[in-house]
């Protein structure tokens, strides 16, 4: 965890899909899965902007994974994420 800046953000593999682990600028750890609701391109953070980005269609989601702008029709899915130690964990809400 502690090797893992505030205000950034890395895709990763769960399962067959990416999904997205980011570090809020205060510190709070959120994962999504990483697959646009527009046309399941990859997203990515991009810091300068403060968003969750796609590059396909110029679609823009918060830091909490809401779309916010372009053509994505609906939100990331979410996952749960939990920091025990230096260890971050992610794994699906049920």
């Amino acid at each position: 965890a502690s090797e893992f800046p505030n205000d950034s953000g890395t895709i990763f593999r769960f399962g067959n899909k990416p999904g997205i682990l980011l570090r809020t600028a205060s510190g709070e750890f959120r994962a999504f899965e990483a697959v646009c609701t527009h046309l399941d391109c990859t997203v990515q953070f991009k810091k300068d902007m403060g968003v969750i980005w796609c590059a396909c269609h110029n679609g823009k989601y918060d830091l909490n994974g809401r779309n916010i702008s372009g053509p994505p029709p609906r939100p990331l899915n979410p996952y749960k994420v939990i920091v025990s130690g230096e260890e971050v964990f992610v794994s699906k809400i049920t």
